[in-house]
């Protein structure tokens, strides 16, 4: 998935070669979504990725900013007289770079790279007492290519394709 992140940016790159742009310093865009596809669940999935992100446009080709997501499923077991389940929870925050392309008219075309901590922990539910209580956290890391339509000055929808908490993250977006 990482290969296809590079391979999407770098023909993005070719293909807006001296192309005016259309994102804009100082701009600064707000994305709530819904992801899907997760690629942290396992079992069954209690809550569907949801994120939040901030751009802060630098200049009319770069944006910084930040993002912070959440997930939660949930995996049931049963045998050998007993029913039990473990619980899954991961909310990532980190911070994002994406350049941004002027490939289609009123529409915000980027590709980027998110770097921050997973905090994940694992709970177990059922009788007796859990085998272990396993938490853990780490490194997170993402590569995405997306795009912004507003319908107004400050009102708008995204999509952003590539590996992270979900494959698919779309939703509402808003301009300042």
């Amino acid at each position: 998935m990482k290969k296809f992140v590079l391979v999407l940016a770098i023909a993005l790159v070719g293909l807006t070669y001296g192309a005016q742009a259309q994102y804009e310093s100082g701009q600064v865009d707000a994305n709530i979504g819904v992801g899907l596809g997760s690629t942290f669940a396992t079992g069954t999935l209690d809550m569907p990725p949801v994120s939040l992100a901030l751009d802060f446009g630098l200049s009319d080709k770069m944006s910084l900013g930040a993002y912070v997501g959440y997930s939660a499923s949930k995996e049931d077991f049963s045998g050998f007289g007993a029913n039990y389940s473990w619980k899954y929870t991961y909310i990532i925050v980190g911070a994002r770079g994406a350049y941004h392309f002027d490939l289609v008219d009123q529409l915000d075309t980027y590709a980027g790279v998110l770097l921050g901590y997973n905090v994940a922990s694992v709970t177990y539910e059922g009788s007796g007492t859990a085998p272990t209580s396993p938490s853990a956290g780490g490194l997170a890391y993402a590569g995405f290519a997306g795009a912004r339509y507003h319908f107004g000055d400050t009102f708008g929808v995204y999509a952003e394709l590539g590996y992270g908490l979900a494959l698919l993250n779309a939703g509402l977006t808003l301009k300042f």
